[in-house]
C-alpha cells in the first residue's frame, strides 16, 4: 500500500511483536496518541493458532479511525513501519473493532478474546455491546431471509417457519410470511391443476346435512382420513380458510348462508375452474382440493333458499349451478345415514334406493352403552362427584381413591 492517494479514514495495523518497531506496547500507545485519531483500539493476540493447529506467533492489532482521511504511508511512517502492515478498512469500521476480539461472523471459530484485553481511547465495552446487538439483528435478518426463501420454495411450511421466529420477528414479518406462503400455494395450485387436466380427474364434492348431534363432522373427518392424505377443516367463520396450507382434502364445516358468498362457493366447488381461490382476510388462498366435504344444517336446496331469502331479497334461479357441482348428497338423522337425490319436478330430496346405513356417528348412538345405560348422564355424575374428591360409587366412610380415609376435621 504505497502512494499519497492511498488514504482512508479507517485502517488496521497488524504486526508481530518480535518485529514491532515500537519498543513496548506502552510506547506504541504513545505513538497512537500523538496521531490524534478520533478513536483507536489495540489488542495483543497471543492465543491464536495457525492452519496446522500450532500456536501462532504473538502479534498486535490496532484499529484506527480518523476524523478525515489520512495517508497510509504517513501513518506507517509515524509508526516507524512499512505501509504493507496497514490495511484500509473502508466504511465498515465496526467490523474492524469487533475483529479485535474475534467477534465477527467470519472469525467466530477463532479464540474469543475478552473485551477487557483491549486498550482504547473510548468505552470499548459499551461499543462492543452496541456492535454485538447490531450484528445479532443483522444475523437474525439474514436468517429470516433464508427462511422466507425456504417458504417460497416449499421446503418448509408456514407453521414450521413461525415456530422458528420469536414474537418480535413474527410481528414484523407476519404480512411478508402471508404473502410469500400464498405465492407458494399459487405456484403449487397451478401445477396441480395442470396435472388434473392431463389426468381428466374431477373434484369430488360431498354435501352432508343434518341437525346438530347427528355426527356430520365425525362422518366427514372419518371419510377424509380414509383418503390417506392431510386434510383441512375450516376454522372461525370470520376467516374460514385462514390456515389452509394446500391440502388436497377439505372439510367446510357447519356451513351456513351467512358464512360464504354464493359466487365464492360456486367457484370453490367448480371442477373446471382455471384457478380456484378461497376468500381469506389477508389474501385469497389458491385451492388444490380434489375432495371437498361440506357439513351443514341445510341440504343444498334449503341452503340456496335461505341464502337468497335472507341476503339477496329474492329467489334468484341459481340452484342448478350448485347441484351440478355436488357428487353426492347425504342426509343424517339420529338413527340413519341416507344418500339422497334432488327431484327437480317435486323440488324435494328423495332417498337413493338401497343407500342407507345405521347412524353410528350420532350423539344418540354414542351415548348408549352395551347395557342401554345413558352414558351422558353417567359422565355428568362422575364429573360432579370428582369436584368433591369422590368417585360415584364411593360410600360414606369408604376409602378415597388414594386409599386413605377422607378427613373433614382440622389438621
Amino acid at each position: 500500500m504505497s502512494g499519497s492517494r492511498n488514504s482512508s479514514k479507517s485502517m488496521m495495523y497488524t504486526q508481530q511483536i518480535s518485529h514491532l518497531p515500537a519498543e513496548t506496547i506502552e510506547h506504541l500507545t504513545e505513538l497512537l496518541e500523538q496521531m490524534e485519531p478520533k478513536k483507536y483500539a489495540l489488542i495483543v493476540h497471543d492465543k491464536d493458532v495457525n492452519d496446522k493447529g500450532e500456536p501462532a506467533e504473538k502479534h498486535v492489532h490496532v484499529m484506527l479511525t480518523f476524523e478525515n482521511a489520512r495517508s497510509v504511508n504517513s501513518i506507517a511512517k509515524q509508526l516507524g513501519d512499512k505501509p504493507q502492515y496497514l490495511q484500509k478498512w473502508g466504511k465498515d469500521e465496526e467490523n474492524g473493532y469487533a475483529y479485535l476480539i474475534h467477534a465477527t461472523t467470519k472469525s467466530i471459530s477463532k479464540y474469543q478474546y475478552p473485551p477487557e484485553d483491549v486498550k482504547a481511547n473510548f468505552n470499548y465495552l459499551e461499543e462492543m455491546r452496541r456492535i454485538t446487538e447490531k450484528v445479532k439483528k443483522s444475523i437474525q435478518t439474514a436468517n429470516c431471509t433464508v427462511l422466507l426463501n425456504s417458504l417460497y420454495k416449499g421446503e418448509i411450511t408456514k407453521r414450521e417457519m413461525e415456530k422458528k421466529l420469536n414474537g418480535n420477528q413474527y410481528g414484523r414479518m407476519k404480512r411478508q410470511i402471508e404473502d410469500v406462503w400464498n405465492k407458494h400455494l399459487q405456484f403449487q395450485a397451478e401445477q396441480w391443476r395442470e396435472e388434473m387436466k392431463k389426468s381428466g380427474k374431477q373434484i369430488e364434492v360431498i354435501w352432508i346435512s343434518g341437525e346438530a348431534g347427528t355426527g356430520k363432522t365425525s362422518l366427514a373427518m372419518d371419510y377424509a382420513q380414509k383418503s390417506k392424505q392431510p386434510y383441512f377443516i375450516t376454522g372461525s367463520s370470520r376467516d374460514l380458510f385462514q390456515n389452509y396450507a394446500g391440502e388436497h382434502t377439505m372439510i367446510i364445516d357447519e356451513l351456513r348462508p351467512d358464512m360464504l358468498k354464493y359466487p365464492d362457493l360456486l367457484r370453490i366447488l367448480d371442477p373446471f375452474g382455471s384457478q380456484v381461490m378461497a376468500p381469506s382476510r389477508y389474501s385469497d388462498k389458491p385451492l388444490t382440493c380434489d375432495l371437498i366435504l361440506i357439513t351443514s344444517p341445510y341440504d343444498p336446496a334449503q341452503f340456496h333458499w335461505e341464502l337468497f331469502r335472507k341476503f339477496y331479497g329474492n329467489y334468484i334461479d341459481g340452484l342448478e349451478q350448485l347441484l351440478r357441482r355436488i357428487s353426492l348428497t347425504i342426509k343424517m338423522d339420529a338413527s340413519h345415514i341416507r344418500a339422497v337425490e334432488y327431484d327437480r319436478e317435486k323440488n324435494i330430496y328423495l332417498p337413493v334406493e338401497n343407500a342407507e346405513r345405521e347412524n353410528q356417528y350420532s350423539k344418540h348412538y354414542r351415548e348408549k352403552d352395551c347395557k342401554g345405560k345413558d352414558c351422558a348422564a353417567s359422565g355428568s355424575k362422575k364429573l360432579f362427584e370428582s369436584m368433591f374428591g369422590k368417585t360415584p360409587c364411593a360410600k360414606p366412610g369408604s376409602p378415597s381413591p388414594a386409599g386413605k380415609e377422607e378427613s373433614h376435621g382440622e389438621k
